[in-house]
């Protein structure tokens, strides 16, 4: 009896085939529009890094060649030495340590790039060491925030990431602290999170792909060892530019959205 007087009322409630598909068409075409422009935003980052890719590589090989040799020579020992407990997390802790002044020279050299400015290696490398303390009171809490996120349900903690992706940009272009910084780039991101997320999935891929391949290929003719892993991680550290200079461009079409 419910059964039958479900469908009877089922019966009696329109339904327009027509609107239903304008809807679909709707749905389908919002989503061809996002992909073109996730992957025109790939392009653009892209082209900008084949385009400057020498001048990336003058300042990041110099400036983490050292933390780099000595991150691959802890990490080697630590195998060797068949440590346990924290000391496998030291090359991490050196790495995240180091980060917050690679990536704000990084950050200072891109966005000259970008407007045509020439800026020296020693002017980066003075505006890394300058963010230093801010830069890493970012990556620290904007960690614990996105960790959490991930824990709860995966996607709080993705777009916790888009929405906190452009801090680092407020923190070394306009000075601000961390706090204000987090702020900004919820602010600044909120129209760009799910391109945000979708190019850095698919250039992350892209990256790990890489490092994949390299890892088989050097176990593969039995080439692997200290020197070898200084090189693939300084290539690697100078092709993981590419999503620095991703970020900068969702950062600039923010701003520029902004002041509209």
């Amino acid at each position: 009896m419910l059964g039958g007087g479900v469908i009877e009322l089922f019966k009696n409630v329109p339904f327009d085939s027509r609107a239903a598909a304008v809807y679909s068409r709707g749905s389908v075409d919002f989503l061809k529009k996002r992909c073109r422009l996730m992957f025109r935003r790939l392009f653009e980052t892209f082209a900008f890094f084949k385009t400057f890719i020498l001048d990336i590589a003058r300042f990041l090989v110099p400036v983490t060649l050292p933390i780099v040799l000595l991150e691959t020579f802890v990490a080697y020992r630590v195998v060797e030495m068949e440590a346990a407990g924290l000391i496998h997390w030291l090359p991490f802790g050196i790495n995240f340590l180091f980060r917050p002044v690679y990536t704000a020279g990084l950050i200072w050299l891109i966005s000259g790039l970008a407007a045509g400015e020439e800026r020296s290696f020693g002017e980066c490398l003075a505006v890394g060491f300058r963010c230093w303390m801010d830069l890493l009171g970012v990556y620290i809490i904007s960690t614990v925030i996105i960790f959490a996120g991930l824990l709860a349900l995966v996607v709080p903690g993705l777009i916790f990431f888009a929405r906190l992706a452009l801090a680092e940009f407020c923190v070394v272009l306009e000075g601000m602290n961390p706090r204000d910084a987090l702020v900004k780039s919820n602010r600044l991101a909120r129209g760009f999170t799910g391109e945000i997320i979708g190019c850095t999935v698919v250039l992350s891929f892209l990256l790990i792909g890489v490092d994949i391949i390299s890892s088989y290929m050097l176990a593969r003719f039995s080439l692997q060892g200290l020197g070898t892993g200084v090189i693939v991680s300084m290539v690697f550290m100078v092709l993981s530019a590419t999503l620095t200079i991703l970020f900068y461009r969702f950062y600039d079409l923010s701003i520029k959205k902004q002041e509209e």
